[in-house]
């Protein structure tokens, strides 16, 4: 039951960033609109994963440095050519029985593709192609894993999809995470605070990866809304927080559901929200309770006016003082479902400036800007999935076509069902199952004197400990008749004895402005929802007509998911790449981090001008952005015509490439930089300097890795300048006025002794 707001509140008004239909339109601005949640029809079980082969490769896109693979024509051409590869490779080793064998290049050589060229310019040679790296697959054994478009996207079409566009997608549009598993899949080294309508700890996908609170926080955080420590949902719709933290950490690779970007996870639970919204005190307490309590992440999936307030915005400095990284969302558009610039409508948490936080726009699965999603050239920094993201629920979900509903009627018009056209958020016209009375609605009225009534059993396994009740409502009933909602206990007719009565409407119907909770009812895993109109003498309404009828529930141990749309699924997408970011290298700032996110995305041209970045986050790229480093080389001085070795300490993940350029080739030539392609990994190698001419030289150095990322340095060489041409420098001529001076006093010395 939706609490009285008794003491006085600050400003701000929070919502979910969680789009729903426009149509519906019944969400007041303090409140999440229930249709939001376009939930599975049953538990994980109804959904099907794809079909995904066990031993699939990733694209042959990065090549070994200094290797390439050569095929003759015959056994005699090998021979006859061996003298003249001898002079590029240091090594040839032949490849089992394939006709290729590996050739690896002398030190020093310029690159893999001159190689190439030189070696298929050889006579008898059949084929020269790069050595390219190959990856096992990372994938778990998830088994909802291939309805997970945004860690893999393999073209799969989403099943219940609420955003129709582009499903399916692009195939490899995704955010690159099977990849970066191989190299970090555990983030529960990284306490990652959600601050939402709590969390379902109970579940089996969450269960596992929920911080450890203590004895003084048993249940893995804090509700700032009731002022207790249990931050578990209170009302069967508070499916938000839950299905948050599963994209950020739903336990990976234990055989149910599916995975969160951190296959291991210590989320933190902060209830600062109930289903009706939140505030700037009870968001903000839950900051401050984050940052105190050893977060290192938190996600604010929600957002609120164009109101700057102070408060909120104290408390996101407060988190930039204590390292924190703070991710929030973009906002979900106008009441119609279209996006807005920030830039132009401020949003926050998102327009808020502090340098420790990332807001974040939706994406759908082709990567263009999803069509509620908000954006800001300057407000907004990155993109991330963000439509039909399937993760962790608090209960499970039923919707129902109505098919199956009992009628009753003591007329010949009654109750029947159908479809009734929608228009979704994106533009799309869509049909959704939906029930009236009368039969003719829209074109007939109800009858007089009737008793008509439809109703149908639900049930669930296990059972609920909250239920809600959510439907589009709308019709016209006259006045004196009136149109009943009630519900019941176990499969019987809701409106005999017993029923408890949840609506007794007349006069023009609009939808619940909150979901309609079912507790009383439904605990017991079985109860029976349903409609009615009564009507007296007069009769000759329009009638009533409901549609997109879901049941919400929180339940203990349930393993059920849902699909959601909105800014508020991106967020924790990018919360989980931070993570995974700071539990591969913890000793990172929070500027690194999120430098790190905001520039090794992919690049999408609906983000250009839409965000800072123009990029959609990648994990595997961030991931080895922020491990990819060069030391510095402090400047050094050498000889010209003398050799000289220089320590490189570079590490990264994978295969590594250094590539050294000097900026003064008259002293330094960059063919006197030699062992570069020694520096194929992690490690300190050593390049080479040798220097022909006195003077001084910049020494440009880049690490490359095999996901694109560079990182450079720089050092300074100083040769000194020999004499030549006649000239004479300061150390000639001090020697040669000393050699003077002393031949003068000899002579002198001769003179007196001769008697001169």
């Amino acid at each position: 039951m939706m609490q009285s707001a008794t003491k006085k509140r600050t400003a701000l008004a929070l919502v979910l960033a969680t789009t729903g239909f426009p149509l519906l339109g019944y969400a007041q601005s303090l409140k999440v609109d229930p249709s939001a949640f376009s939930l599975t029809p049953a538990n994980a079980t109804s959904l099907r994963a794809s079909q995904l082969g066990a031993a699939n490769a990733l694209p042959p896109a990065q090549a070994a440095p200094g290797q390439v693979l050569i095929r003759y024509n015959t056994a005699l051409s090998a021979q006859s050519i061996q003298p003249a590869i001898a002079t590029l490779a240091s090594r040839v080793t032949a490849i089992g029985h394939s006709g290729y064998s590996l050739v690896e290049l002398k030190p020093g050589f310029e690159s893999i593709d001159a190689a190439m060229a030189r070696l298929r310019a050889l006579p008898g040679v059949a084929a020269v192609q790069p050595n390219y790296i190959y990856h096992a697959t990372a994938l778990t054994n998830d088994p909802q894993i291939g309805q997970q478009w945004a860690l893999q996207n393999s073209h799969q079409t989403i099943s219940n999809a609420g955003y129709t566009r582009n499903n399916p997608g692009i195939a490899g549009d995704d955010i690159g995470v099977e990849a970066a598993w191989k190299h970090q899949s555990d983030c529960s080294s990284v306490i990652v605070a959600v601050v939402d309508e709590g969390i379902n700890y109970t579940q089996q996908d969450l269960a596992a990866n929920m911080w450890n609170g203590g004895s003084a926080y048993p249940n893995h955080g804090y509700d700032f809304v009731d002022n207790d420590n249990n931050p578990y949902p209170r009302t069967g719709d508070e499916q938000h927080g839950t299905h948050v933290a599963g994209i950020i950490g739903a336990q990976g690779n234990n055989g149910i559901e599916g995975s969160g970007v951190c296959q291991k996870a210590s989320l933190m639970a902060i209830r600062s929200l109930s289903s009706a919204g939140g505030f700037t005190d009870t968001v903000t307490k839950g900051i401050f309770f984050a940052v105190d309590h050893g977060a290192k992440v938190i996600n604010l999936s929600l957002g609120g006016g164009g109101t700057l307030d102070p408060a909120f915005s104290d408390a996101i400095t407060y988190a930039q003082s204590k390292e924190v990284i703070v991710v929030v969302a973009a906002g979900n558009g106008d009441a119609a479902g279209n996006g807005v610039d920030n830039d132009q409508t401020p949003t926050y948490p998102c327009n808020f400036t502090q340098s420790n936080l990332i807001c974040v726009a939706a994406v759908d699965q082709a990567f263009e800007l999803a069509s509620f999603s908000n954006y800001g050239a300057t407000s907004v920094d990155v993109g991330a999935p963000g439509t039909n993201i399937l993760s962790t629920v608090a209960g499970a979900s039923q919707t129902t076509d109505f098919s199956n509903w009992n009628r009753t009627s003591t007329t010949s018009t009654g109750w029947g069902f159908g479809s009734v056209a929608l228009t979704a958020s994106d533009g799309t016209k869509i049909n959704v199952p939906a029930t009236a009375n009368p039969t003719n609605y829209g074109t007939g009225t109800y009858a007089a004197n009737t008793d008509d009534r439809t109703w149908a059993n639900f049930t669930f396994s296990p059972a609920p400990q909250l239920a809600s009740l959510s439907f589009l409502l709308t019709g016209a009933i006259t006045s004196g008749d009136f149109f009943n909602t009630s519900v019941i206990a176990n499969n019987q007719d809701p409106f005999s004895a017993g029923g408890i009565n949840l609506q007794h409407l007349s006069g023009t119907l609009t939808p619940p402005a909150a979901s309609i909770p079912l507790d009383a009812a439904c605990t017991s895993g079985s109860c029976s929802v349903g409609f009615q109109i009564l009507s007296g003498n007069n009769g000759g309404g329009k009638g009533a007509l409901a549609a997109l009828l879901t049941l919400d529930t929180v339940a203990q141990n349930t393993n059920a998911m849902g699909l959601l749309d909105g800014t508020s699924m991106a967020t924790p997408i990018v919360s989980g790449i931070a993570a995974l970011l700071i539990a591969s290298k913890p000793t990172a700032t929070p500027d690194q981090i999120i430098q790190a996110i905001e520039t090794s995305g992919t690049p999408a041209p609906t983000l250009t001008g839409k965000t800072t970045s123009g990029r959609v986050v990648n994990a595997m790229n961030a991931l080895a952005k922020i491990n990819l480093s060069i030391a510095p080389i402090a400047n050094i001085n050498l000889t010209a015509g003398v050799s000289q070795s220089v320590p490189v300490p570079i590490s990264g993940l994978d295969a590594l490439s250094l590539n050294a350029t000097s900026s003064n080739t008259a002293v330094l030539p960059n063919t006197g930089i030699t062992g570069q392609t020694t520096c194929t990994g992690p490690g300190t190698c050593t390049l080479q300097l040798f220097a022909t001419a006195g003077g001084t030289s910049t020494v440009n150095l880049t690490v490359s890795d095999t996901y694109g990322q560079q990182a450079t340095t720089s050092f300074q060489v100083t040769t000194p300048t020999s004499s030549g041409g006649g000239g004479m420098n300061l150390g000639f001529l001090t020697l040669f006025g000393l050699f003077f001076a002393l031949h003068r006093g000899l002579s002198a010395k001769r003179k007196t002794e001769l008697g001169l």
